[in-house]
This record gives structure tokens, C-alpha cells and sequence, in this order.
């Protein structure tokens, strides 16, 4: 049977080194997957063994992380210490055991933050985890750029020793130092590092020809670079300037990781409505290589990269070579699988909220929206039960994330389940965000859940809204309560007017909204609501009773994005520390911060004062007679995370 994915899925050939695909798991760094350990654990290794596992033709291992952060962002790796390398070894092997070759991110010890860098007085664009920018450096003498060429090399040679099969080097986002050298905005020496193109690319080439050399030519070499610079930075590189970097590099680098300018905007969010960002400037540099007659740099593209239909017209359009992704392993373990079964429809789409870099402020865990088995892989099979003995007959009430998820699992183990939907369409609440540009990868997992459960032996009763009366004439071993929560109504005199809109009626209600819509509550979903509305054409203002705009946004590669997102939306405006204290059918007075009384125009208020759960209703079917489980929402108000890996929990243990 021919591959629908023929491009995709096609091996390729580079040296004497055979890739089975065009598919590279890149260097992701799951910061809290493990605790203090300097050595990879059995969840890293499990993390990285998966990939492998899911297809993809080379996995991309973190090593060193040289960085040093007052709080614990970074996971801290140590390949030079001699009790560590069995396990690094164990890394390399399970990657070899799926099929797929082993890559090391090699880092030596030595960056900016311990005092040097390619310039003096530059700053860089790396945070530390409090958020305060590291001191600046001072320009790097030759002496210590050899040395580090050296200490490059050792450490590549040391990762083939324990059985990887190729390097990768990061030079984007001028974060490291051979990506300083390369780019103008941190590069402003005047020796034969400095300059040109050319001379900027002297020192991080000079470290792969001592790579290939100290490795072998089969050892093969990947870097990452930015695309282009130029679009977020005035003076920084462009496109053409990366070609000509890029046709340096015969000989001396293999594949060529193209990333975005900086590095949030690099982790694509929802908020940016582009596909993948940085295709453009990839098949820019593809484009410039072959037409200089350079054959020997392939061309990785990285970052939004799950689509398999895109990414099999990308290799087919000879605009990349390899397509290159971390997050799409993760919303979906069998991603690469599916490629190779042609099942694209199936394929759990990533929403794009970065929590797996971190929860949330404050919050040091890594989770995944969509994959409730996310952190789990490596003893999942124990938090699974065995296959049910006895096949129950079992109701889930709710068809929204929650309900879908634990129908699906609980049909999988062989239960008969019904579920209960009291609306005319499976979703719930996933459905109140269609029609949002701003909330595009919503809609896009909601048909994705819907499409599972009509895969499965899940029977569906729309618009039945279930009964305690109802489900004991079924005679249900099991009842699932996933109904759910509602809007919370704070006690605002006023606040049941007509001119009220839940934000959760955002998007029908729009058309009937008057010029000026005041909107309680300043989180993350009133803002969202916010710039929905500014750009349909309102002016919009936010109260925020709190001090800072939403507070609960994903700090790391997400809310400096969002940030610039309300900033620079036309319309949009919003007040902290404000206290509403009344609302009238075309006003809504608050008190600052100092506590005086302010009143504002508001033909339309919405209300985005979060949710408050349904655990009165969902207690209603807990008679006594039929052993009811309540997940999600109406058990503890969470979001799409919390509801999935609930139900998950819930359905594969029944």
C-alpha cells in the first residue's frame, strides 16, 4: 500500500548517514518533566524514546544548560560527569530501539552569563526566571572563542562516544554565543570576528569544522538560526543575509534549523493566525542554496509544524527539506505514526498556549492541554487499570471536553456508553469561541474530539437533557457527571440588566452590542473577549479590579506576545485596579485605586468574572443507587487541561 504522506514519509541520504524521513523531533525542553537530576531520568528518557517511537527520523536530546536563572526554569543536565553518562547513553539507545537516529544539543559551559560575550555592552535578549536581564558582557578575546571551539568539539566527540549519532547547535535569537558572533545586533567587533557576513559567520563555523573534524564527516551537524531578524529588529539580519550565511555552511553543517526572529514569537501561539510563521523565510533560504548550486544544506523548518497535509506540500514544493517540530509530539504522542497511516483527521490539534513550558505564574510543572499523558509517559501503563473483567453499561451527562474524553476512553476499554448532550451539538463551552480569530485552535480541537467520538462505539443522544429519573430507567452500572460550569455573577446592583452579556455570549451577541462595551473582569478571557470585540469595530474598555492585566497568562513565550496584542489593538483600552459598584442600562460606575467614584459610559457590559462550578446540579444524580463520578468543571472549576486528564484518569479506570 503507497504512503499517502509519499514526500513526507521519503528517506534521504546525507553523507553515508540514512534519515528514514523528513520528520525531526527538535530540541524540546520540558523544564519540569523531571526534578534537580543532572542525569536524564526515566521520564526524559521515556519523553524522548516516544518520539521516536511516534516516527520521527531524528529525536533532538537537551544536554548542557550553561544558563543560570534564580528560579527554576531550566532543566539542568550534566554529560561531563562520568555517573551521569550511562544514562545519557540509555537516551541514545531507547531513540536507536524505535528506529530513529539520537541528536545531542551540544552546549558547553561557557555564554554570556558567565561574563563575556561577542561585543562589549550588548544585551541579550535571555531573561533571567525573575524577569531581570542578565549584567552586560564584555567582548570575548581570541583566545577564550579557541577555547571554546575546542570545548565544543570534546563535547560533541564525548556524545558519539555514548552513541549519538549526530549534534545540534542553537544560534537563534542571539541567545547563545556562536549566535551572538552571527548576528549584527549583538556583533560589533571589528577583528576578523566582526563585519561581513562572512567574518560574523568565522566563529560558529570554525566550531562545526572542529565538530566534523574531531567527530568524522557521518557525525552530522545541525544549527539552528533565525530566519530573518530584520521584521522585529531594525539592523538585524535578513533573509539575503542568511543565505549567504547559509551557503557558507557547505561542508561544514548538514541541516539548517530555521527558527523566528525572536524568541516568543519563535513558540506560535494562538494569537499569531499564521500557520507557520517562519515558512516564508525557510524556503527564502532553501531557494537561495539550490540556486547557488549548494545541495549539501538541507533545510529544517521549525515551529507550527502539525498540519501533515502542509507539510508533505512543503517538502513536495521543494520549499524545506525536513519539517521539524517538539509540540506536535507532545499534543499527540502518535503524530508520526499517524503520517504514516495517512490519518491527518486524526491528529489532536496543539492549541498553542506554551503550558508546556510552564503552568502558569508561579505554577514550576510542564503540562499539556490536549494530552493528558503528557509527564505520565513513563508510568502511564501503571496509572492504567488492567482491561475490565466485567463490561458495564455506563452514562456520561455532558458532552464538553470533559465528557468527550472520558466517553472515549471508557468505550476503548469495551464499556457500552451513552452520552447525554443537552444541546444540539457535542463541545460545550469549546463551541462559544467559533467565530473568535483570537481563539482559532479551539474550534479546531473541538471537531477533532467531535470526530473521535463518532469514530467510536459511543452512542450520542443530542438535545436530551439527562435525568436522576432518566438514567434509573436505564439501568446504568456507572453515571460520569461532566456538565460543566456557568458564568459567575458577582453582587453588582445592576448586574442582571439586560444590557449584561456573559462573556460566554460573546461571539452570538455581537451584532446586538452598542459602540462602547465596558467588560468586567480582566483575565485572560475578558481580554481575549476584549480585543475580539476592538476588532470588530468596538470600543472596548476593561476593569480590572486587580493590579496587573491578566494575571493567570503563561509567562514564558506567551504573555510577552499577548502583551503586544492588547497594547497595539486599535480600540482597546483597559483600567486596573478598578471596583465596579454598579451598572445601569447605559453606565458602570467603579473605584480606582485611591477609592474615588467614577462613572463610564456602557451601552453593553460584559461580564468575564469567570466561572463559578455546577456541583449543585451535578450532585443531583448522586442518589445512592449508581456509583457517580463528577469530573471537570463541575467538580473544580479548571480549564481544557484539567477537564481532559480528569476524564482521562476517570474513563481508563472504570
Amino acid at each position: 500500500m503507497s504512503l499517502k504522506y509519499e514526500k513526507l514519509l521519503s528517506p534521504v541520504k546525507i553523507n553515508n548517514v540514512v534519515l528514514r524521513n523528513r520528520l525531526i523531533c527538535t530540541a524540546s525542553n520540558p523544564h519540569f518533566i523531571q526534578a534537580t537530576e543532572s542525569w536524564p531520568t526515566e521520564a526524559l528518557i521515556s519523553h524522548y524514546a516516544n518520539k521516536a517511537k511516534a516516527g520521527a527520523a531524528v529525536v533532538t536530546c537537551k544536554g548542557n544548560n550553561p544558563v543560570k536563572t534564580k528560579d527554576p526554569h531550566s532543566l539542568t543536565l550534566d554529560i561531563h560527569q562520568g555517573q551521569n553518562q550511562h544514562m545519557f547513553a540509555q537516551v541514545a539507545d531507547m531513540v536507536h530501539y524505535y528506529g530513529a537516529k539520537a541528536s545531542y544539543l551540544v552546549l558547553p559551559n561557557m555564554n554570556i552569563v558567565e561574563g563575556y560575550d561577542a561585543s562589549d555592552g550588548v544585551y541579550s535578549e535571555y531573561v533571567q526566571g525573575d524577569g531581570s536581564k542578565p549584567e552586560l558582557g564584555k567582548a570575548a578575546p581570541k583566545e577564550l572563542l579557541y577555547k571554546m571551539v575546542e570545548e565544543y568539539a570534546e563535547e560533541a566527540k564525548l556524545a558519539k562516544s555514548l552513541g549519538f549519532d549526530m549534534c545540534f547547535m542553537h544560534m537563534a535569537y542571539r541567545l547563545m554565543f556562536p549566535g551572538r558572533f552571527l548576528s549584527p545586533l549583538s556583533n560589533k567587533r571589528t577583528d576578523e570576528f566582526g563585519g561581513s557576513v562572512e567574518n560574523r559567520a568565522r566563529f560558529p563555523l570554525m566550531i562545526c569544522e572542529a565538530i566534523k573534524k574531531a567527530c568524522g564527516k557521518d557525525f552530522l551537524v545541525e544549527i539552528s538560526i533565525s530566519g530573518r531578524e530584520d521584521d522585529l529588529f531594525e539592523g538585524g539580519l535578513t533573509v539575503q543575509d542568511q543565505v549567504e550565511f547559509a551557503k557558507l555552511c557547505s561542508g561544514k553543517v548538514d541541516i539548517l534549523q530555521i527558527r523566528g526572529g525572536s524568541i516568543d514569537p519563535s513558540q506560535p501561539t494562538y494569537l499569531d493566525a499564521r500557520e507557520i510563521p517562519n515558512r516564508e523565510s525557510a524556503a527564502a533560504i532553501r531557494k537561495g542554496l539550490r540556486e547557488a548550486g549548494v545541495d549539501d544544506v538541507y533545510v529544517n523548518v521549525v515551529g507550527g509544524c502539525q498540519d501533515l497535509d502542509v507539510c508533505e506540500k512543503m517538502v513536495e514544493d521543494g520549499e524545506v527539506d525536513f519539517i521539524g517540530a517538539a509540540r506536535s509530539y507532545i499534543a499527540d504522542p502518535q503524530w508520526g505514526v499517524k503520517a504514516y497511516e495517512g490519518r491527518n483527521e486524526d491528529v489532536r490539534p496543539c492549541l498553542r498556549c506554551n503550558k508546556c513550558h510552564i503552568g502558569g505564574p508561579g505554577k514550576w510543572l510542564t503540562v499539556c492541554s490536549v494530552n493528558p499523558e503528557w509527564g505520565l509517559e513513563h508510568k502511564i501503563e501503571r496509572l492504567r487499570t488492567n482491561m475490565p473483567k466485567r463490561l458495564k453499561k455506563i452514562a456520561v451527562i455532558g458532552g464538553g471536553p470533559a465528557g468527550m474524553e472520558a466517553a472515549i476512553d471508557a468505550s476503548r476499554r469495551g464499556h457500552s456508553v451513552i452520552l447525554y448532550e443537552k444541546e444540539g451539538r457535542l463541545g460545550g463551552l469549546l463551541n462559544t469561541m467559533r467565530g473568535m480569530e483570537l481563539k482559532w485552535t479551539v474550534p479546531k480541537y473541538c471537531d477533532y474530539m467531535v470526530r473521535q467520538v463518532e469514530k467510536s462505539a459511543v452512542e450520542v443522544r443530542l438535545n436530551t437533557r439527562a435525568t436522576p429519573e432518566m438514567l434509573r430507567k436505564e439501568g446504568f452500572d456507572e453515571v460520569i457527571v461532566a456538565i460543566g460550569s456557568e458564568p459567575a455573577v458577582p453582587p453588582i446592583p445592576g448586574i442582571h440588566g439586560k444590557n449584561v452579556v456573559p462573556a460566554t455570549e460573546t461571539v452570538t451577541r455581537e451584532p446586538e452590542m452598542t459602540e462602547k462595551v465596558v467588560v468586567l473582569g480582566g483575565g485572560e478571557i475578558g481580554v481575549e473577549m476584549g480585543i475580539t470585540l476592538a476588532r470588530k469595530g468596538h470600543q472596548v474598555m476593561v476593569l480590572e479590579m486587580g493590579g496587573i492585566l491578566s494575571p493567570e497568562s503563561v509567562p514564558v513565550h506567551f504573555r510577552s506576545i499577548f502583551e503586544k496584542t492588547w497594547e497595539n489593538q486599535e480600540g482597546f483600552s483597559y483600567k486596573l485596579n478598578a471596583t465596579v459598584t454598579k451598572v445601569t442600562e447605559n453606565s458602570v460606575t467603579y473605584k480606582d485605586k485611591d477609592g474615588t467614584e467614577r462613572t463610564m459610559e456602557a451601552g453593553t457590559v460584559l461580564l468575564a468574572a469567570g466561572m463559578k462550578s455546577k456541583s449543585e446540579e451535578a450532585m443531583s444524580f448522586m442518589d445512592g443507587t449508581t456509583r457517580t463520578i463528577m469530573i471537570g468543571d463541575c467538580n473544580t472549576v479548571g480549564c481544557i487541561q484539567t477537564a481532559v486528564r480528569e476524564a482521562y484518569a476517570v474513563g481508563n479506570n472504570i
